[in-house]
């Protein structure tokens, strides 16, 4: 199998999550919603309702079956704090009726537009949302707000007009929880401040091993310490069942891609397969980055467009020999 520009983790890893909403009791110290309101004139604001990883939270969560409302919320913030933008909404393009809410209330809201594409990871990353939605390109690590550009997480435009608008307390943030360490994969309501054994406890299998990740397996972070608080930034939580053992000759068993959290890691040469190649959003050859740093040169990496990688995780995540190649690129950089 060839894997061309990005990968589709949802058909490879479908993810269901209960409709059941469930809130996480809490009664220590929690923290308030603050948003940190651009001092630039915002003229586009980019809200993402197209999650391209299984364990995002999905779109539904969000509007609770009624778009308009989100859309009335939409509406409010914009005028109250970006009256001179223009929001464009990108979704899945196989979800018909969304998109035809989205256009028929484009159709009285000129301000609002809508952009569909495959959820193809990782093709919602800002670098590749702005390429594609308004042709503007730019580097991993710039700033959209300097050409005028708001990326909203669509959680922020509720708490923007329930905590700013309606002037609303006891804030709390969804967060999705997936994974084989749990029991069942749920969308929780956590009010930041809680600690995340406090938010895993009643999912979590305690008869295994497992490892805990904010935010994604392919370029989140480990969380190792439980005690650490949930904070506003936090996306979805992880855990894996950890794994001891290695699968003999992965590079032959392409057919059992999978996601593992071993420890003990199968990591061997670089085969030069050109899986990571393949696999590239922004047509790179990541392996050459590999290969620079295991010879001492890391400086040389910058000879192969080290600054256009966008560090989505697909290269480490295909490769056959488990190179850390992220790990590489970030030293690298």
């Amino acid at each position: 199998m060839v894997y061309k520009k990005g990968f589709d983790l949802i058909k490879t890893y479908p993810t269901e999550f209960s409709e059941e909403i469930v809130s996480v009791r809490y009664s220590g110290q929690t923290e308030s919603f603050s948003f940190p309101f651009p001092e630039k004139k915002v003229e586009h604001i980019i809200i993402n309702l197209c999650p391209t990883e299984p364990w995002a939270l999905p779109h539904w969560a969000i509007l609770k079956d009624n778009t308009t409302n989100f859309l009335h919320r939409l509406e409010k913030v914009r005028s109250e704090y970006f009256p001179d933008s223009q929001c464009r909404i990108v979704v899945d393009r196989s979800e018909d009726d969304l998109i035809n809410d989205l256009i028929r209330y484009g159709k009285e809201n000129e301000w609002l537009h809508t952009y569909s594409m495959k959820p193809v990871y990782p093709y919602d990353a800002p670098v590749l949302v702005l390429k594609n939605v308004l042709r503007l390109e730019i580097s991993f690590d710039e700033d959209p707000i300097k050409h005028g550009i708001l990326l909203l997480d669509p959680q922020s435009v509720t708490g923007i007009y329930e905590h700013y608008i309606l002037k609303k307390e006891n804030e709390v943030r969804l967060i999705p929880i997936s994974g084989t360490g749990l029991h069942e994969n749920r969308i929780l309501k956590v009010r930041p401040g809680t600690p995340v054994e406090t938010v895993l406890k009643k999912y979590i299998k305690t008869d295994i091993k497992y490892r805990v990740f904010f935010d994604g397996l392919l370029n989140g972070i480990e969380v190792e310490d439980l005690t650490q608080a949930i904070d506003w930034s936090v996306k979805n939580i992880v855990v894996m069942e950890e794994k001891d053992y290695k699968i003999p000759f992965p590079y032959i068993r392409t057919n059992e891609l999978r996601f593992t959290t071993s420890l003990r890691g199968e990591l061997r040469r670089c085969v030069y397969c050109n899986y990571c190649d393949d696999i590239c959003p922004v047509n790179l050859e990541p392996a050459l980055y590999w290969h620079c740093h295991s010879r001492g040169e890391k400086q040389k990496a910058r000879i192969y467009a080290l600054d256009k990688c966008i560090e989505c995780g697909l290269c480490s995540y295909i490769c056959p020999s488990k190179l850390e190649l992220l790990q590489v690129i970030r030293e690298c950089k």
